[in-house]
């Protein structure tokens, strides 16, 4: 994750480079062991240091390329409350949205999938997106392991946008796990200088694609505004949303707001004026409508997905029961009603019998 984000890359003359190569600090906190597991405690812990800490470590961003199932609704989970209380210190929280969006058995895709923190209201909550490896993005398509909205118990409409998660290739350790178990992951390191690198897919992958992003939203606003400005992690996720690129024939419960669009989003940013008084033009150049990608224009969603309403302009270590908490095909059934399709109808459902420990996506 450290290097899809920030790896400088010139051990592979840039062919491999983080998104924001250029940050300054990277601040890693353990919270799971050699094998990718780990307890909620010990992220609520991790999170509640940072909190603890802001001032000293100047925290804007966390990414938490991790989840576990949801157990209870969002307003009496503690992790997706330390959370929010990140979002309200304004920093911003990157979640991964889990790989339960096909039955590793049947194949058959599923809904309902999203994992805890991931249905934390203000989290902005990342799918995957499956580029083919392609600079086009007219085949880009959302991965079928991704999760899938809406989030168990408040039927919030997540993941907020899908993000590169497939096949994506970046520095891990020699000695790690990943590698020594998993050799057949390493991407050929002759010409890297002997540092490792493997592929991976995840959305976990997904999620430091797009702190990469975030980060350069951040850099971008703050130099438009002579370091006078400052961005909530509120504004940031819906620049994302209204930026994104919607994918043809994919449901909101999917894709979110759409793929994720770079461009789009460090423009608007960089666009925006915060120091201004409440009340008053945001804007202070337009922001555009569309973004140039491999010589092609691309009209941006404009529109922003909150909570359960539209507003139009690896390895896992899981308990073996979480599965049966998804559900599998098109249809979803929400409390005591029958969703078909793309037709979404809110309500309640209880859930019973889900246990495991947090784990890498």
């Amino acid at each position: 994750m450290a290097g899809l984000i920030a790896n400088d890359g010139r051990a592979t003359s840039s062919l491999y480079r983080g998104v924001a190569p250029n940050i300054q600090c990277l601040l890693s906190l353990r919270v799971l062991d050699e094998q990718g597991a780990g307890y909620t405690s010990d992220v609520i812990r991790a999170i509640l240091w940072i909190l603890t800490n802001q001032k000293q470590a100047e925290v804007d961003i966390i990414n938490l390329s991790l989840g576990h199932p949801i157990f209870e609704p969002a307003a009496q989970d503690p992790l997706v409350q330390a959370v929010e209380a990140a979002v309200r210190a304004g920093i911003v929280v990157v979640v991964s949205a889990g790989n339960y969006g096909v039955d590793r058995d049947t194949g058959t895709e599923g809904y309902a999938g999203i994992t805890s923190p991931g249905n934390a209201p203000s989290a902005i909550t990342v799918g995957a997106l499956d580029t083919l490896l392609t600079d086009s993005r007219d085949d880009d398509v959302v991965a079928r392991y991704s999760s899938r909205g809406p989030t168990w118990y408040d039927a919030y409409a997540k993941p907020d946008i899908v993000a590169p998660g497939s096949a994506i290739v970046a520095t891990t350790s020699i000695d790690g796990s990943i590698l020594l178990e998993n050799p057949h992951l390493e991407v050929e390191t002759i010409w890297f200088k002997g540092l490792p690198h493997v592929r991976l897919s995840g959305t976990s992958m997904a999620t430091a694609v797009t702190t990469g992003v975030v980060a350069h939203m951040i850099h971008a606003h703050a130099r438009s505004t002579n370091q006078q400005g400052r961005l909530t992690p509120n504004a940031i996720k819906a620049l994302l949303h209204y930026s994104a690129l919607p994918m043809l024939g994919m449901d909101p419960l999917t894709q979110g707001a759409g793929g994720l669009n770079g461009d789009g989003a460090v423009r608007l940013a960089a666009s925006i004026d915060s120091t201004v008084d409440p009340g008053m033009w945001w804007l202070a150049v337009p922001g555009g409508e569309s973004s140039a990608i491999s010589g092609q224009d691309y009209m941006w969603s404009q529109r922003i997905i909150w909570g359960d309403r539209l507003v139009w302009g690896d390895r896992l270590i899981w308990g073996n029961d979480y599965n049966d908490s998804v559900v599998w095909g098109d249809r979803l059934i929400w409390g005591n009603r029958l969703v078909w399709g793309d037709r979404l109808i809110w309500g309640n459902l209880d859930d019973d019998g889900i246990s495991g420990m947090i784990g890498v996506q």
